[in-house]
């Protein structure tokens, strides 16, 4: 069985997600720094906002994104990366420029070249979004 990413490992690979440019733009920050997988949190502003004082639909799709990668983080070996390759989302809520965006992600299965993915995106304790995430699983990296 392959080596999975553990430890200094894990927060390395997480940290190389949040160095993306588009999510150090909207200043993506893990939720729980010493647990990689619990998700990621962002401020409506900059980049993340519409222009009319909102959630712009882009930045949550990217940061929906981010979650599930977190997510899948501790199923994957040191060889492996995983790409997004389906996403089904749905907008519930909007949320207001300077609201505080948690995004959560969850392995619903793994198989040895696929991973299915729920995130779901809260502000001030009430969902905004939903998706659904197919991700294809890459190695060696």
């Amino acid at each position: 069985m392959a080596e999975l990413l553990t430890g200094a490992a894990l927060a390395a690979r997480a940290a190389e997600a949040l160095e993306v440019p588009l999510q150090r733009s909207l200043g993506a920050r893990l939720l729980d720094p010493a647990a990689p997988a619990a998700g990621a949190w962002f401020v409506v502003d900059g980049l993340a906002s519409n222009g009319r004082g909102a959630l712009h639909a882009a930045a949550l799709g990217t940061m929906l994104e981010l979650a599930a990668y977190l997510a899948l983080l501790p199923s994957l070996s040191v060889s492996e990366d995983a790409v997004t390759h389906a996403i089904a989302t749905q907008l519930v809520a909007a949320a207001k420029d300077g609201d505080r965006v948690e995004v959560r992600g969850q392995v619903d299965r793994r198989t040895r070249r696929l991973a299915f993915l729920s995130v779901v995106a809260t502000a001030d304790d009430r969902t905004i979004a939903r998706a659904q995430l197919t991700k294809s699983i890459l190695g060696p990296r």
